[in-house]
């Protein structure tokens, strides 16, 4: 697939510079980037799917999921907001 994407000039200049460095294409160097931040944010995504539970008896904190923990912290950042 073809895409067009726009990046900050020293940002690209590293990549540029990266992808000389290892003999490879700069399209195989964003492929390769890409697809090590894919896999880690996968990886770390599936790491943490249940948070610990903390505290005994009646302190105990419930476990949330993180789409759970995102979603408490946009409806407090909305609150202050307002």
């Amino acid at each position: 697939m073809r895409t067009t994407i726009e990046l900050p000039d020293p940002l690209f200049r590293v990549a540029k510079t990266m992808a000389t460095e290892k003999g490879i294409s700069l399209k195989a160097f964003f492929t390769e980037a890409l697809k090590n931040a894919v896999t880690t944010t996968e990886a770390a995504s599936q790491r943490m799917e249940q948070p610990p539970i903390s505290g005994t008896g009646k302190n105990r904190i419930p476990s949330r999921s993180n789409a759970e923990l995102a979603d408490l912290l946009l409806e407090e950042d909305l609150a202050k907001a307002r």
